[in-house]
């Protein structure tokens, strides 16, 4: 299995690429035409895009690889549906203008595993707090975290969140999972489960989320 990391949009998403013969997309968070020119020259066709979670920054792209991919399954969590919905208001929130939005083909639950070639697959993990339907991606090496947990922090809480639902899903994260996982981030660098549950104040209880809120 290959991963490859494409970094794009305003608030510079970590997008990635996971295949070997099928692909699959995890989240597209701007101008996905590097995206898109590394699948042409390899004559690969996606057949599914998962969003981490319905933040803008993590869906915007989705539209223009529909355009170029008709047939792209797009998966989310039920749980942020209205966040997807409401990508447009965020964004001009911040300045940033989003021309269409593409809503969820279908939806992704805990639990829920997704085929790659027949011999790799990508486990569902719900992880509510940086969202409510915030999930992570777990491989047999790998999850791919969007912003549940990054590189020595995690993701903030007040945009449609619950620092108390964040904890426990930490926690979740930190005691059901092996060390040797390499974690890739919605944002920033990747880094290994084994290292945040050490280093990560937020995971090594240096900081407890609930008294810092909301």
């Amino acid at each position: 299995m290959i991963i490859k990391n494409f970094v794009s949009g305003p608030l510079n998403t970590n997008s990635y690429l996971v295949y070997n013969k099928e692909a699959v997309i995890i989240d597209a968070g701007g101008d996905m035409s590097e995206l898109i020119n590394y699948l042409k020259q390899r004559g690969i066709t996606p057949k599914i895009i998962i969003a981490t979670h319905g933040h803008f920054d993590h869906v915007m792209g989705i539209p223009q690889l529909k355009k170029v991919y008709p047939s792209l399954t797009f998966v989310a969590n039920k749980k942020d549906i209205d966040l997807i919905k409401n990508s447009k208001e965020m964004a001009l929130r911040l300045g940033i203008k989003i021309d269409e939005i593409s809503l969820p083909d279908e939806y992704i639950k805990e639990g829920d595993v997704i085929k790659l070639d027949n011999d790799e697959e990508l486990r569902i993990i719900e992880t509510p707090g940086h969202t409510m339907g915030s999930v992570c991606i777990l491989t047999k090496n790998s999850i791919f975290t969007g912003d549940t947990l990054f590189s020595g922090t995690v993701g903030r809480t007040d945009l449609g969140g619950s620092s108390k639902l964040l904890k426990i899903s930490l926690e979740k994260i930190k005691r059901s999972l092996p060390d040797d996982l390499v974690v890739y981030p919605g944002h920033g660098n990747f880094t290994t489960l084994g290292y945040e549950k050490i280093k990560n104040p937020f995971m090594n209880g240096e900081i407890d989320l609930e008294e810092i809120g909301p």
